[in-house]
């Protein structure tokens, strides 16, 4: 049996970046996983605040990013999430998504550095966009 010392522990730098997708829509979630995971990611899929929440807490997977719709069921939208992350995980991006024009203003003032994307979104883009959350976080972490 080897001891501590002899097993070598992955860098945690050279991980696959791990996705929290928070949307209530099952074949825009399906989608978007497929498509994340073809990216490169690993996906944690939430139907709802509540079970993102949840997945959070139990810390069992390091989340690198939480990309959640604005409205879903439940007591908790979108906004409420990423307050509720802002709170309980300081420096855990959060990219939302919405068709709804109005919102983006609400998330600027809600999400200081948490950005809004419309539906209906290219997969392409909400991939470079969640890079682009990742990349930054690594940076303030340095």
């Amino acid at each position: 049996m080897a001891s501590v010392e002899e097993v070598a522990l992955p860098d945690p730098e050279e991980r696959t970046p791990t996705v929290l997708l928070v949307e209530d829509e099952v074949l825009i979630r399906m989608g978007l996983s497929d498509f994340l995971q073809e990216c490169g990611f690993k996906v944690l899929e939430a139907s709802n605040a509540d079970e993102a929440i949840a997945m959070l807490e139990a810390r069992e997977t390091p989340i690198d990013v939480v990309f959640s719709d604005v409205r879903m069921p439940g007591a908790m939208d979108g906004f409420a999430l990423a307050q509720w992350i802002h709170g309980h995980r300081p420096g855990l991006p959060v990219l939302l998504t919405s068709g709804d024009k109005r919102m983006a203003e609400t998330a600027l003032g809600l999400c200081e550095k948490q950005t809004l994307l419309p539906k209906p979104y290219d997969f392409h883009i909400a991939v470079a966009r969640i890079r682009a959350l990742i990349d930054g976080a690594k940076k303030g972490r340095r």
